[in-house]
């Protein structure tokens, strides 16, 4: 396993390279504005920030609460917030906040836009729960079976549920009547809906699956924490429990290979995730922030 050093920029001829270490501290989210290369980091001071590779960081937002996920809209001007202690905002890059409710979820919490509709599930004390909200308004509440993660239609106009189960993953439309079949016992795969792609993440290893619930690549290594995959479906990055941090390239139907292992942080990995543009993958652990590139 190969070591990051102290240094701030790291120039390496292969591999995952470790480019840029931003003086955001204790991030606990993170996602990319879409088709830009800045990142939008949530920290546990309840702070949004921007972190622009060249321009730097500077904060756009305060008082959000602990994010524990931000989803950004495709209009690049909204980011959704659904932070720890029961709590959701929608706020403007400028700070403002527009909208807001309240959630139950006490961990598994996944969010993401579907149009001008904010897409929440996690797990409350009765059981999991999709909460989609419009405004500040709830207009859709269900329950759901355990590790089931919701996921946007093809047409990107409503809603698909997937879920791990022994027989396979399984994909039902929110809504139109189908049902996971009763005997559909779930496995222990973690869920997370990256990209178009459902990674399902075990104590051994990582799957994942296409958004028709055909698994296309899987691999065997221990002690993951995160998990993303690049927008063009070709790249996969990995966070470990002991701070390494991997990128594996995905080949449809073939077993991934054992991807470089980079000794990044001292505690977990807790966030991941892929620039659209660019070559830039981020990784947030409970101290500091990282930024990535890779050639090909």
């Amino acid at each position: 396993m190969r070591e990051v050093t102290e240094a701030h920029y790291l120039h390496e001829r292969h591999g995952l390279e470790a480019v840029l270490r931003p003086p955001v501290r204790h991030p606990t989210a993170l996602q990319w504005l879409p088709g830009r290369e800045v990142l939008v980091v949530g920290t546990r001071d309840g702070k949004l920030h921007t972190v622009d590779p060249v321009m730097g960081s500077r904060v756009v937002a305060e008082g959000v609460g602990e994010p524990a996920r931000i989803a950004i809209h495709s209009d690049r001007k909204h980011v959704l917030v659904v932070a720890r202690g029961g709590v959701w905002v929608v706020v403007e890059m400028g700070g403002e906040a527009k909208f807001g409710g309240k959630h139950a979820f006490l961990g598994g919490i996944q969010t993401f836009w579907l149009k001008n509709h904010v897409v929440m599930v996690g797990d409350e004390v009765d059981g999991r729960t999709l909460m989609v909200c419009k405004g500040g308004k709830v207009i859709m509440r269900a329950n759901l079976p355990p590790r089931t993660v919701p996921l946007r239609t093809p047409d990107g106009k409503g809603l698909l549920l997937a879920r791990s189960m022994h027989r396979g993953l399984g994909i039902i439309k929110l809504g139109g009547g189908d049902r996971f079949p009763k005997d559909g016992e779930s496995t222990i795969h973690r869920l997370t809906y990256s990209d178009n792609h459902i990674l399902g993440i075990t104590p051994t290893g990582v799957g994942i699956w296409d958004s028709t619930g055909e698994m296309t690549a899987s691999m065997r290594l221990p002690d993951l924490t995160v998990g993303a995959v690049a927008g063009n479906g070709t790249l996969l990055g990995l966070g470990t429990r002991s701070g390494a941090v991997a990128l594996a390239r995905l080949s449809n139907r073939e077993k991934l290979v054992h991807p470089d292992l980079v000794k990044a942080f001292e505690g977990p990995v807790t966030s991941i995730a892929f620039a659209d543009r660019g070559r830039w993958l981020a990784t947030g652990g409970v101290d500091r922030l990282q930024l990535w590139s890779w050639e090909d």
